[in-house]
């Protein structure tokens, strides 16, 4: 027997699952099974609590039986207005996690369909994301392709642990 699923949107009660779930992300994403590994948690919990209370991030969470068992979230960037977006609003797509015993149940498909709802109830016209080889399938369905132009990326000393 399936259990039922429920979503709602997060609120900044909810930042420290938020966290714990980058976290998790985070650590499945590189491998990381030690647990004296310290993640910047403390930076992690700032970073939402700020974006969330300024508007700059939304996020998502499905439950089963009252339980977070998956997360979303979409960091939302102003730019200057340019041809193709003339608000400047761009959304990147991150801290989606499942739970690896929730998985395979449509969940994440649920979770970025409320994240691009949300996005055209913004006026936000382009939605950007880094795919994992897991979840590539789930965003190309909803209709994510690579760029046409060209994107680059320049990396500024060590990055942090």
């Amino acid at each position: 027997m399936r259990e039922e699923v429920s979503f709602r949107r997060a609120t900044r009660k909810d930042v420290g699952v938020l966290v714990r779930f980058r976290i998790e992300f985070l650590n499945e994403l590189m491998g990381i099974t030690d647990k004296k590994i310290q993640a910047p948690r403390k930076k992690i919990h700032n970073y939402f609590s700020e974006a969330m209370d300024g508007g700059d991030f939304i996020a998502w969470l499905a439950q089963i039986d009252g339980a977070v068992v998956a997360t979303s979230g979409m960091v939302i960037w102003q730019m200057p207005p340019k041809y193709g977006i003339a608000n400047g609003k761009q959304g990147y797509i991150l801290n989606m996690y499942t739970l690896p015993w929730a998985r395979r149940r449509g969940i994440c498909t649920v979770l970025l369909q409320r994240l691009i709802s949300d996005a055209h109830t913004l006026g936000i016209k382009y939605l950007h994301l880094h795919a994992s080889d897991d979840g590539i399938g789930i965003y190309r369905k909803a209709g994510f392709r690579e760029p046409s132009w060209p994107e680059l990326e320049l990396t500024l000393g060590d990055a942090e642990p």
